[in-house]
């Protein structure tokens, strides 16, 4: 399962960005009850109007998709972050991790940060126990910080507290 959410950890739409590429292609096979989750005086529904007629609704939606590549299936979980009961999300989307047999949860995710635009882009890398970051990308940062958490770090615990591996990839984004 790769898990991406628009929120102040998808600096510059990054990590929904990457979900999207991702998931091009692929079926719904799950939805979470908006209304339930999130404030839409926030968060408001996108309303289309052509020559002065309302026509459609548009509304944060929370979803997951199927897409199947040549080495494994991949799901994909993305969508606005919640304003609401993000530990039961969590609890549910550990129940959903565990009926449709996922095996390691990816998180994608972009930070704000004070790095040179004109360099690679840094990356900081998450996981629940050593060994699971791929491409080079160590654990980080090193030593201890506490930070707003996200919705994302939410799941992230409950997933791997249930025994599902998780590791994350953070892209370090350009402030100016």
């Amino acid at each position: 399962m790769v898990m991406a959410l628009d929120a102040w950890v998808d600096a510059g739409s990054a990590a929904t960005s990457a979900a999207a590429l991702l998931s091009e292609g692929a079926a719904t096979i799950a939805g979470i009850d908006a209304d339930s989750l999130y404030d839409y005086r926030s968060r408001r529904p996108t309303l289309r109007i052509v020559d002065g007629h309302p026509t459609e609704l548009e509304w944060p939606a929370l979803q997951v998709v199927h897409r199947h590549f040549p080495e494994r299936d991949v799901l994909v979980l993305s969508g606005p972050e919640p304003d609401y009961r993000w530990r039961e999300l969590a609890g549910e989307l550990v129940m959903l991790a565990q009926d449709l047999g996922v095996t390691e949860w990816l998180t994608l995710g972009a930070i704000p940060a004070a790095v040179p635009h004109t360099r690679p882009v840094p990356v900081l890398g998450i996981e629940s126990r050593d060994g699971l970051l791929r491409g080079g990308i160590e654990p980080g940062p090193a030593g201890s910080m506490k930070v707003p958490a996200a919705a994302v770090s939410v799941v992230d615990m409950a997933v791997a507290a249930a025994g599902i591996p998780t590791l994350g990839y953070f892209a370090q984004v350009p402030t100016t």
